[in-house]
Order: structure tokens, then C-alpha cells, then sequence
């Protein structure tokens, strides 16, 4: 049974943040290969590094779990609607991260679209 988009993204979530114990599966969502490479640009206008860390999948509906690192000594309010690229939604694990270098300077964001990620960049 397909799950939407909002318990997709709590799927990934999970297996980003929860521990081991607590990061078990959905049942209809499936792991699928991400490429992790930093994507230029992936914020516009934000100093930051963006890696794709994981991508799941349910049904048409795929969600991509994105390290963001601030590299500038500013904190960050984390730009959603500068993500560069064609999604449903996004989603911030956090709001504001901290400066390069702070224990706060890394967050994840979790984009939703209806192909791969590569395809709706």
C-alpha cells in the first residue's frame, strides 16, 4: 500500500535521525540508490554544501534526504524556497543551523517529487 508524501518523509526522518532500534521500516517504502555528491547550488543564494544522503520510494512518490552544512560564520535560516529544482515539497529537519565549525552547522532537508531526485533537479 503506497503511503503520501508527508509519511514518506517521516520514513526518512527516521532513518536519518531515530535510533537504530526505533528506524524500522515502512511498510510500502523501499530504499532506493542516491548518489552522494555535493550538489552546487542546490540552495541558491546560501553558502552551503549539499549532499544527498538517502532516497526511498512509494509508489510515484520518491523522497531524498539532503545534508545541508553551513560553510559561512552566520547562522542560517534554511532557504526552502530557494531549493533549487522541480518538488512537491521540502521539508527542513531544522529551521536555522548554526555557523561553520558549531556543533548546530548541519542539518538535513527532505524533497519530494515524483521521479528521482537526478530527474527533478
Amino acid at each position: 500500500l503506497p503511503v503520501d508524501m508527508v509519511e514518506l518523509t517521516r520514513h526518512a526522518a527516521r532513518q536519518l535521525y531515530a535510533p537504530r532500534r526505533l528506524a524500522v521500516g515502512t511498510a510500502g517504502v523501499s530504499q532506493i540508490g542516491v548518489q552522494s555528491r555535493p550538489i552546487a547550488g542546490l540552495l541558491r543564494g546560501a553558502n552551503v554544501e549539499a549532499v544527498p544522503v538517502g532516497q526511498w520510494r512509494s509508489a510515484n512518490l520518491y523522497v531524498t534526504a539532503v545534508r545541508i552544512t553551513n560553510l559561512s560564520r552566520y547562522a542560517l535560516e534554511v532557504p526552502l524556497e530557494q531549493v533549487r529544482g522541480r518538488w512537491i515539497a521540502a521539508t527542513a529537519q531544522h529551521g536555522r543551523i548554526g555557523p561553520t565549525g558549531t556543533d548546530t552547522d548541519t542539518t538535513a532537508i527532505y524533497l519530494v517529487c515524483e521521479r528521482s531526485f537526478e530527474s527533478c533537479l
